[in-house]
């Protein structure tokens, strides 16, 4: 049943009214997620402040509603929007936005949750820092630290994990506490980690309302290059190669097929085509080094060197913000191309071709209706193993969870690897987690949400814990 209009009222009178938004209609942006349908939140909560959030989860406790805390809803496994699941609150943290405070000497931050990363990036750039998780969309600092988000440049300076200082949140316990572990030291060897409970929960523990981050000194200089390897073993070769030939300055080694380039070229009227005459090659290596004044000349040697191996067939120089461009725009062609049915895995580095082969043929055999359009982030393992559907065919839902168990189960079972890179858990990959993860650790993280959520208030109501 729809939620009590006196619910409501006692919402609005604990908060303002202003705070609370009642969709009318149509979905709004709250409940429409930025792949898949999406469902109805009876409210949209949006507070500005921590007090605020306190309030709305004593307001959950009391009336038994479900609170689904949701940062800038650019999460693509489900988790920041209502499903088919009536008597569900979106808190949305857009608003909590003030009290950054930078300190340059110590190159870290307090930012508060609902701070988008490009407005954080571009206040610190007039002092040569930046929050270094590069990501084609523009998430909120409290999405990213609930969703422990790695991005192309995770292979030079690691996912929100390891970039994560401390933490502030609310809990859902009698009073709505809040864990104040916003530390900002690096060294900090007192015992157990309370932050790092949060850190991909998936808002399932707490809301997150501020975030201590590690920052990085911007680089003085990047270069980039387009590598274009023999074939999928060769480009896992390279990768050793660059990295033996400039580990300290390698930022980015991203692989791109022939689909997924394409589908830019073909869809973006902005996106020079840097491959001229000689057509899109089946695969492209996108080679970032960032750092000191001579990286563009590193790289033409380590470009030289790998040319006579026979794993590199050509190379092609372009600036870095060309290249990115049509890395960054691979998602967006690819949903103006069909319908997509997207999988966030990784393997180990060395098992990438291999289940690159396996889980393309798999595809076609299965789903020959379907193209394969793969893309990611080879240097740490992970891919982007998307498959198109022609526009007007779309996967029945028994389509969609064949082709979840035969990539699953080729990531997990077949190579070792895993099932959510850097997407975070959600109602898209749930039963996996109940599929995968030892009883024991299952058991200590429902421990944990009971002791901070007892009335199980807090989190998408399809997540597994």
């Amino acid at each position: 049943m729809p939620i009590a209009s006196d619910a409501l009222d006692d919402l609005r009178a604990r908060i303002g009214d202003d705070a609370v938004v009642v969709p009318q209609g149509r979905l709004s942006a709250y409940e429409r997620p930025a792949r898949g349908k999406g469902g109805r939140a009876e409210a949209i909560v949006r507070p500005t402040g921590i007090e605020g959030v306190r309030s709305c989860v004593r307001w959950a406790r009391t009336h038994s509603i479900r609170l689904l805390p949701q940062g800038a809803n650019s999460g693509l496994v489900g988790a920041s929007t209502p499903g088919d699941e009536r008597e569900v609150v979106v808190v949305s943290t857009e608003r909590l936005t003030d009290g950054l405070v930078v300190d340059v000497a110590d190159r870290t931050a307090v930012v508060p949750a609902g701070m988008r990363l490009s407005t954080l990036n571009d206040t610190l750039e007039p002092d040569g820092l930046f929050f270094p998780i590069d990501l084609a969309a523009d998430p909120s600092l409290g999405g990213m630290a609930a969703t422990n988000t790695g991005g192309a440049r995770m292979l030079r300076y690691g996912d929100v994990r390891r970039r994560v200082l401390g933490i502030e949140a609310v809990i859902a316990d009698d009073d709505a506490s809040v864990i104040d572990d916003l530390s900002v030291l690096r060294k900090d060897n007192t015992g157990i980690d309370v932050s790092a409970l949060f850190l991909g929960s998936s808002g399932a523990l707490g809301i997150i309302t501020r975030v201590a981050v590690d920052l990085a000194v911007r680089p003085r200089s990047r270069a980039a290059m387009l590598f274009l390897p023999a074939d999928a073993e060769a480009a896992v070769r390279l990768l050793v190669a660059v990295e033996h030939a400039a580990s300290d300055v390698l930022s980015a080694f991203e692989v791109m097929s022939i689909e997924a380039v394409r589908s830019v070229l073909e869809e973006m009227d902005d996106v020079a085509n840097p491959f001229g005459s000689d057509g899109v090659p089946e695969l492209s290596i996108l080679v970032e080094l960032s750092g000191a004044d001579d990286v563009d000349d590193r790289l033409l040697d380590i470009a030289d060197a790998q040319s006579s191996t026979g794993d590199l067939t050509d190379a092609i120089v372009l600036p870095a913000a060309k290249a990115w461009d049509l890395r960054h725009r691979i998602t967006e062609a690819l949903a103006m191309t069909g319908v997509v049915v997207g999988f966030d895995i990784s393997v180990p580095r060395s098992a990438l071709a291999g289940f690159r082969t396996e889980a393309r043929s798999a595809v076609v055999a299965a789903f020959p209706r379907a193209t394969t359009a793969d893309f990611g982030h080879w240097g740490d393992g992970g891919m982007h193993f998307n498959i198109v559907f022609p526009p007007g065919e779309p996967p029945s839902a028994d389509e969609r969870d064949g082709l979840r168990e035969l990539v699953f189960g080729l990531a997990v079972d077949g190579h070792g690897g895993s099932y959510s890179a850097e997407h975070g858990i959600g109602p898209h990959n749930a039963s996996w987690w109940d599929r995968t993860t030892p009883p024991a650790t299952r058991a200590t993280i429902r421990a944990v949400k009971t002791v901070f959520d007892p009335l199980g208030v807090l989190g998408h109501p399809g997540l597994p814990y």
